[in-house]
């Protein structure tokens, strides 16, 4: 089923690094939660395409609750084809395949968790990177932050204790932060 999706997709990523870089003020992402009903998801997605959000953050991590389904993906390659607006997937990703799934139904950006991954995720960073999707690496401790560092990866998202990892993360990172954190140092804010 993959390689015929592969061959047909019409999406090229659309979200580059630069785009996340903070100009005057942060920009502002959405999430949107998967496990929610499509009418709720529609009625966000064109909520979204009317107000300035740079992108859209599509949740699947919360899925897993109950066995995953390909409807999940389905979902993503419909958010696609309604909206304009960028779109990070979110998901447990722990393998090469997953992430090219990811690329064939539309997503722009990933976001890879370091505690999760661990020692994978210089792997996975280098093939999402490879097929010119976004890599952004969720952070919760110093010592994700390492891993980060060492995987190249370009852009973190602070996911705990965003003021303390602020002040141990490198200069030329795009930094995410939730919205209910400070401002401070952040490019984009998830709300």
């Amino acid at each position: 089923m993959l390689g015929r999706s592969l061959a047909y997709n019409p999406h090229l990523p659309r979200l580059d690094l630069e785009s996340l870089r903070r100009f005057e003020k942060p920009h502002k992402i959405l999430t949107l939660n998967a496990t929610h009903d499509l009418e709720t998801l529609v009625q966000r997605v064109q909520e979204a395409q009317q107000s300035n959000y740079s992108a859209l953050l599509l949740d699947f991590s919360q899925i897993y609750q109950s066995p995953p389904s390909l409807e999940m993906l389905d979902l993503l390659g419909y958010i696609r084809r309604l909206s304009s607006k960028p779109i990070i997937q979110k998901d447990l990703f722990m393998d090469r395949y997953q992430v090219l799934e990811a690329l064939v139904y539309g997503a722009d950006a990933l976001l890879l968790e370091a505690q999760f991954l661990e020692k994978n995720l210089k792997q996975m960073v280098e093939y999402s990177t490879h097929l010119g999707l976004l890599v952004i690496v969720q952070v919760s401790s110093s010592k994700d932050l390492q891993r980060a560092v060492f995987a190249r990866a370009r852009a973190l998202f602070l996911a705990r204790d965003a003021e303390n990892l602020l002040k141990l993360t490198p200069q030329n990172f795009v930094i995410l932060k939730e919205a209910s954190a400070s401002e401070y140092g952040a490019d984009a804010l998830i709300f």
